[in-house]
């Protein structure tokens, strides 16, 4: 770890950013313009295990899927209203009614959900071709051909996420 050494000049300099900053940092009022209601925006998640009654079925497996999520849902939403209300604990303001509800995801970037099956939407069980490999009289390993097997992928858990919208209660 690096030290810097603070000299009569920079110390100086440090003095005066914190004096021109200083009116910066004053705490933010929540103005609200007439019309427009204040609101506490919280993110609720929950996850459930999957478990098909026949593993090799994709009527079982989407059976299992559509309960965990089911399951998972409920959870999701009471998690988003205690988060709101520990924000609205924390701001020194009480929670309201819940004006709306998204499962829309926040991020973009994933983590992508399991509704999408392996072999497309709601799709758990699909061929798959594969290599047959051997080894060689050197040793090598080599692909001598190749053949199709039919598999099926049970997603282990399904995540549910919720953004919830509670009013801030006057």
């Amino acid at each position: 770890m690096t030290s810097i050494s603070l000299t009569a000049p920079r110390a100086l300099a440090l003095a005066a950013a914190a004096l021109l900053c200083g009116p910066l940092a004053a705490p933010a009022r929540a103005d609200v313009a007439p019309g427009q209601q204040r609101t506490i925006v919280a993110v609720g998640v929950a996850t459930a295990n999957v478990t098909p009654q026949d593993r090799k079925s994709n009527d079982s497996i989407k059976a299992a899927v559509d309960a965990a999520q089911a399951q998972a849902l409920p959870d999701a939403i009471r998690e988003g209203r205690e988060y709101a209300e520990k924000l609205a604990t924390a701001a020194g303001v009480t929670l309201g009614d819940l004006l709306t509800i998204s499962n829309a995801p926040a991020s973009p970037y994933g983590p992508f959900g399991y509704q999408f099956g392996p072999f497309g939407v709601d799709q758990y069980c699909g061929d798959r071709r594969v290599a047959i490999v051997r080894r060689d009289a050197n040793g090598r390993r080599r692909v001598v051909g190749r053949r199709t097997r039919h598999v099926c992928i049970v997603p282990p858990r399904v995540v549910q996420q919720v953004t919830v919208t509670y009013a801030i209660a006057s």
